[in-house]
């Protein structure tokens, strides 16, 4: 039996794939490049903004209609949130199974392919499971690219910003023990992991949530507690802080990137730790939303623009000493909220322009069923929304190729993910007076430390015949290569393998 996974949506939806993908191979099933050879087409759904909801829908649609003998699986988030809608109107689907305990992925499987024939008018089998703990697994095969992996720390998320359905669909903030992240760090770098990609839908409520205490560590009466907001205690180190020493300890040659932090409760403690171990990447992504303190407020967010100002300036100043020199930012912002007027738009532009974050995103406002903002009056035109979200890319297309000079001169590791075919044309040449073959330069796509996989900019390598990664092997996919950098190209620097 052969399966073939159609992911959809966010990095923490690509861990469950994973996982499922684990699951399927423990059972004997075998991964289908080609969904026409598969007998099972998974559709991993996001269901977090209305655009995203259309593409998973039109992916069950286009995989029924062009693989007609496969069952096709709904999972992820949409299939977490509307099942039962879709068991009623998406006649597409064969099966329906939410993101709440992956582990009972047999369940739907044996009820899709039963060992005796089943009836013909046989309900089609729905499986949400109670959101419980962080789901964990065996991920044989990641869908990152090499050397590069996500790890989940928390699930879910309890500070139910107005425009957010990730409540909703996710449920209550959850952690992981600290033992339990460390474990599976370990496992990943003995199988050639470079990068660690530390996910969840806030990084800063690490230890919090569903029995576990500040520490990171299970409690005894399985009771949340507040770990690094306005309630921690400023006393004891946040359990994001303790994570991060933890994994200190590991040895090896890895790098740790974290992946969204709430501003709000930003555990400050960490910075020291970060800059004591070259390690930790000082990249932060920081989903500030907005620069306009009444937008802040009626997102439902604690924070203040002279707060996050503050933040961003604590967070540079804890590294100027670092051998890194420099912290960088990437950050998100939502337009076209409900109520958003143009002094509060341009109160966000110049926020942005004064924070000077490396890199940032920008999306338009949408109601999310089940959402405070849904029910807001004073809704923006799409149109306005829309010329809004492209000012502020504007600003920010003018401001990463200038915060990118910084880096001109410097030398950077970069992390190879393809090597770019050599032209047939320039194919390997002998010199026309001694016939010794000339030394080619080649070309590779990669990554440097302030550029976090798939959103941000890359590094376009030269590289030579005798170049070397740091394992003392050919450049090639995966390789680890020191370069000097030369150039800035918009969202892209040139560099120089050494």
């Amino acid at each position: 039996m052969q399966f073939f996974l159609d992911a959809h949506g966010c990095a923490k939806n690509q861990v469950d794939a994973e996982i499922l993908v684990g699951i399927l191979k423990n059972r004997g099933w075998e991964s289908s490049e080609l969904p026409e050879h598969a007998d099972l087409i998974i559709v991993n759904s996001c269901g977090f903004i209305e655009s995203a909801k259309t593409e998973s829908i039109e992916a069950v649609v286009t995989a029924r209609k062009a693989y007609p003998k496969a069952k096709v699986l709904l999972a992820g988030c949409l299939a977490e949130r509307y099942a039962e809608v879709f068991q009623d109107n998406l006649s597409e689907a064969d099966a329906f199974f939410g993101n709440g305990d992956l582990s009972r992925l047999p369940e739907i499987l044996d009820a899709l392919f039963p060992a005796s024939s089943a009836s013909a008018d046989s309900p089609r089998p729905v499986l949400k499971p109670a959101q419980r703990g962080v789901c964990g697994g065996s991920r044989p095969d990641l869908l990152s690219f090499p050397r590069s992996a996500y790890v989940k720390i928390t699930e879910g998320c309890d500070n139910w910003c107005s425009f957010c359905a990730i409540p909703l669909i996710r449920g209550a903030l959850r952690s992981r023990t600290i033992e339990e992240v460390v474990s599976e760090c370990r496992e990943l770098v003995s199988r050639g992991v470079y990068e660690l990609n530390l996910i969840g839908q806030d990084l800063a409520a690490f230890g919090c949530g569903s029995g576990l205490e500040s520490t990171g560590e299970p409690a005894a009466d399985g009771q949340a507690v507040p770990s690094s907001g306005s309630d921690a205690d400023p006393s004891k180190p946040s359990p994001l802080s303790r994570l991060l020493s933890a994994l200190s300890a590991l040895p090896g040659d890895f790098r740790v990137r974290l992946l969204y932090i709430h501003p709000d409760h930003f555990p400050r403690d960490i910075l020291p730790v970060m800059a004591g171990d070259p390690r930790f990447l000082p990249y932060f992504d920081i989903p500030f939303q907005s620069g306009d303190d009444s937008l802040i407020h009626a997102m439902n967010r604690k924070g203040s623009v002279s707060g996050y100002e503050k933040l961003v300036q604590d967070i540079r100043a804890a590294f100027k000493a670092s051998p890194y020199e420099t912290a960088v930012l990437r950050t998100t912002f939502l337009v076209g909220f409900p109520g958003e007027t143009d002094e509060a738009h341009q109160n966000t532009a110049r926020f942005l322009s004064s924070i000077r974050s490396l890199w940032s995103g920008c999306f338009t406002w949408s109601a999310e069923e089940g959402t405070r903002a849904a029910d807001l009056k004073k809704k923006v035109p799409k149109k306005t929304a829309k010329a809004r979200m492209e000012a502020l890319q504007q600003i920010q297309t003018e401001i990463t190729p200038k915060e990118l000079q910084f880096f001109l001169g410097k030398k950077i590791e970069v992390l190879i993910e393809e090597c770019i075919p050599d032209p047939p044309a320039e194919a390997e040449q002998a010199d026309e007076d001694d016939g010794i073959p000339v030394s080619q330069t080649h070309l590779a796509l990669g990554r440097a430390w302030f550029q976090a996989p798939e959103v941000d900019g890359s590094v376009v390598l030269q590289y030579e015949d005798a170049s070397k990664g740091k394992d003392g092997a050919p450049v090639a996919p995966g390789s680890v290569v020191e370069a000097l950098v030369i150039g800035v190209n918009g969202v892209d620097i040139e560099a120089l393998a050494q």
